[in-house]
């Protein structure tokens, strides 16, 4: 075996607010490897111990691989002995808990304020109030306020480095009065994130009469977020207090000795560490970055890393039900569904899915619906996160003009979907991405537990990215220009490594799949039109491109930016399912 190699078998937990799946990585020809996964119901409820989800899932993996995780009288069996057969450290990534509800004083709405929603929304936490310095003119109504919300936590930012004072230092007062009236067992825990100028007198006026934290500024410079410490320390919180609500978390957590964590803040680890990878490697051709996509039973998690940085954000996987928003979500349920659906069916899925959140798609209108919706969750994901990142490059009339490859997506909905046309149709359809790309799936959703256990073995999260544990759905070259409908918009030549090469006309307007088989290598050379952007640098260039074969091949989009869906209703279907066809969608 590899010296380098010195945990032999490793066992990761995720446990998500539906489902729990845990996955065994172990040493195989010299690497290592994911050997194997398996998944139970997240055992969650009045008095349900979180472990019973989590024995279930280890049963089924213990018997699926031969290895003895479990002791007879209960426990784990630790650590691995000579037979190779136990566990040397178990790694736990958790979403289950409830949101930890989070109060933000700042300083104005686009500034200060802005980068604590984006620290919000990149955590399980649940906003109860973000103001800014011209709520100061009500200061008795606003400690009435933060007395009556009772976050959990309170987040003070503002002031850039070496910034403003003044209205903080108002803010600091705020919140002591605030917190003075407050029983103890109600006092927030006070995380003060803004210019550090002010660090001593936030430690004099609240460190005697509430628990304090000091965190260097988010938002060092305007628009310019650091946002890692300040999560670091909030993912310490939420878990501390997810111990406490969810029987059974503080045992699991004992017994991963410290290697446990939010998936979330894994993703943003994962992602920040292979753009910067890529950003570093000299063969690169152009500026890329990696984009993950996660549609879980509970949340709806997008994370972008480009050039080192990484943004994360998470939403609830279903809307306000009571709110506008739940019209939006249901027309454009129904609007990218590829069956006829009216939009009151949209609105009954979606009400009778949030009742039913584990519930799985059994039928072809069910998966259209469901297929819909996911639409809805990425489109709504993409938007929030280009609010606080623009480098995002993200725009709904656009599309997502900067360039991240691979796409990395994971989710329930997608990884037990048997058809992988299907999978790539909606992630194209929903990023509208532009250039070149590679939809990859996660079918056993390892990503974030890579993030985590990385921090053990530094050598597996790259080992496994590189075994094939993850799916490739397929090569997308998106080609945008302003055309004529049916005019050429690029000449496409097939060189295949078997010799069966080919050429074909790919035609403004439609999508045209190219068949190659999984695993085996080919050569792609372009001729677009000049007003064509196949993503070699510009409108008019072509070039040589060379890629594996992927479950669906490769898809030329030539549909242009934005996708235009048809009326009336029946012609937007019939488009949808020839989109779906074409790409091996299979629909009937």
């Amino acid at each position: 075996m590899n010296a380098q190699l010195h945990l032999s078998a490793l066992l990761g937990i995720d446990i998500g607010g539906v489902n729990t799946r845990t996955c065994l990585f172990g040493v195989s020809e010299g690497k290592y490897q994911a050997l194997a996964s398996q998944s139970s119901s997240t055992s969650m409820g009045h008095d349900l111990h979180i472990g019973a989800g989590v024995g279930e899932a280890m049963q089924a993996l213990q018997q699926q691989t031969g290895h003895v995780f479990l002791k007879d009288s209960g426990g784990f069996v630790m650590p691995c002995k000579n037979t190779g057969k136990e566990l040397d450290r178990i790694a736990m990534v958790i979403s289950a808990g409830p949101r930890v509800s989070t109060g933000i004083l700042g300083l104005s709405q686009g500034g200060s304020v802005k980068a604590g929603k984006a620290l919000i929304d990149s955590l399980p936490l649940q906003s109860v109030g973000a103001v800014t310095s011209a709520n100061l003119r009500g200061e008795t109504s606003m400690i009435k306020a933060l007395v009556k919300s009772r976050p959990e936590l309170l987040i003070l930012v503002g002031g850039e480095d070496s910034g403003a004072e003044d209205p903080i230092k108002h803010w600091i007062e705020v919140t002591r009065t605030a917190c003075c009236l407050l029983p103890e067992k109600a006092k927030p825990v006070v995380i003060f994130t803004g210019n550090p100028a002010l660090e001593s007198a936030v430690r004099r006026r609240l460190e005697p009469v509430v628990q304090l934290k000091v965190l260097p500024n988010i938002q060092p410079l305007l628009g310019e977020y650091d946002l890692v410490p300040a999560q670091s320390l909030l993912e310490g919180e939420i878990l501390k207090k997810w111990k406490d609500s969810l029987p059974g978390l503080a045992g699991l957590h004992d017994l991963t000795r410290g290697l446990n964590g939010i998936p979330n803040r894994s993703l943003d680890r994962m992602l920040r560490f292979l753009s910067l990878a890529k950003h570093q490697n000299p063969a690169a051709q152009s500026e890329s970055g990696v984009l993950a996509i996660d549609l879980g039973g509970k949340y709806t998690t997008l994370s972008a890393g480009l050039d080192g940085r990484a943004g994360t954000v998470i939403q609830d996987k279903f809307p306000d039900l009571g709110d506008t928003s739940r019209m939006m979500a249901a027309k454009m349920i129904r609007d990218w569904s590829s069956e006829d659906v009216t939009l009151e069916e949209a609105d009954q899925f979606l009400c009778n899915h949030a009742v039913l959140p584990g519930w799985v798609p059994e039928t072809h209108r069910e998966l259209a619906l469901s297929h819909g919706f996911a639409h809805f969750r990425i489109r709504a994901g993409l938007e929030q996160l280009s609010e606080y990142y623009p480098w995002l490059g993200y725009d709904p009339q656009k599309g997502l003009r900067a360039h991240f490859e691979p796409v990395i997506a994971s989710g329930a909905l997608l990884t037990r979907d048997p058809n992988p046309g299907r999978i790539l149709l909606t992630l194209l359809n929903a990023l509208q991405p532009w250039g070149i790309t590679t939809m990859v799936l996660d079918r056993f959703q390892i990503l974030p537990l890579l993030g985590k256990i990385g921090e053990a073995e530094p050598v597996l999260p790259v080992q496994v990215l590189a075994s094939g544990a993850f799916e490739n759905l397929g090569t997308v070259v998106s080609a945008v220009g302003d055309l004529p409908a049916e005019k050429t918009a690029v000449t496409v030549r097939v060189e295949m490594e078997s010799g069966k090469n080919y050429t074909v006309d790919v035609l403004q307007g439609t999508l045209r799949r190219l068949i190659i088989p999984t695993g085996e290598a080919a050569v792609l050379v372009f001729r677009p039109d000049r007003r064509v952007d196949v993503g070699f640098g510009g409108p008019g260039l072509g070039g040589r491109l060379k890629v594996t074969g992927g479950l669906v091949g490769v898809v030329i989009d030539a549909r242009g930016r934005p996708l235009r869906l048809l009326e009336p209703d029946e012609d937007r279907v019939a488009r949808l399912q020839g989109w779906m066809r074409t790409v091996g969608g299979d629909h009937s």
